[in-house]
């Protein structure tokens, strides 16, 4: 990469902390790289992944989440739910192909002005060499990666995270964190799937055909998640020429 590129970087720094931290920085005149553009959030929980998508369709070449450290959330757990969400978004990024090297969560202070700026070197050396991010090359995994993080199943998955796995139930049981993972990630895969087929179908109509070779997806896989999609109301059936059927978006 040519040492002249410098990539655009959005930080969303927690008020009470990571933004304190990188006034005192500047305060204390330590030098970092002058890339990153902040919005300061009352706490890195309120980050939702959608706001990291929406940057990355803006023209970001990435996006820094931080806050406080894990114990020191002034909103008691807010950091701990951004850590499933960042999670969470961290799988779709590499299932969409644009990878999770575009979105880093770290941890500093208040009084941690070197170690903050530290993280935003680090993070900024990550990105630089990922290379610039051309959000049209990724227009049809962006928009997929918005209806994947917007669905009921995904937000309710983070949210039911830790009650579940941390918490016991009213027999004092608690869920297998194994188990819980695995339907997780599932749900993670089947939802971005479907989200992709639903780009296709807003094209359409299109075969079943048509929509493996536009998303990648393999054409048992397709016809799965089209089943699923039209049982939910959220595809057609358009027309059939000969013995093949099109499908599309609902009017």
């Amino acid at each position: 990469m040519n040492d002249s590129y410098k990539p655009k970087i959005l930080a969303f720094l927690c008020n009470w902390c990571s933004y304190a931290g990188a006034d005192l920085a500047g305060v204390s005149r330590i030098q970092y790289p002058p890339f990153i553009r902040v919005v300061r959030v009352m706490c890195s929980g309120r980050v939702d992944p959608l706001f990291i998508v929406n940057a990355l369709k803006e023209g970001f070449d990435g996006v820094l989440v931080s806050g406080c450290h894990i114990g020191d959330c002034h909103y008691l757990e807010g950091n701990k739910y951004t850590v499933k969400r960042m999670e969470i978004l961290a799988q779709l990024l590499d299932l969409s192909g644009i990878g999770r090297k575009r979105v880093h969560l770290r941890w500093a202070s208040a009084a941690e002005a070197k170690p903050f700026a530290d993280n935003v070197i680090e993070v900024s050396n990550i990105i630089k060499e990922a290379g610039p991010f051309n959000a049209k090359d990724h227009e049809m995994a962006l928009n997929a990666l918005t209806r994947a993080l917007s669905t009921t199943r995904l937000r309710w998955l983070v949210g039911i995270d830790r009650h579940l796995t941390e918490n016991e139930n009213v027999y004092h049981e608690k869920t297998d964190p194994i188990l819980f993972e695995k339907v997780k990630n599932d749900a993670i895969t089947a939802e971005y799937q479907k989200a992709l087929i639903q780009e296709a179908l807003s094209k359409g109509p299109v075969t079943v055909r048509e929509m493996a070779d536009q998303t990648g997806i393999a054409i048992y896989t397709v016809s799965k998640r089209l089943n699923e999609l039209e049982l939910g109301g959220m595809a057609d059936l358009k027309s059939c020429e000969g013995n093949t059927p099109r499908f599309a978006s609902p009017v």
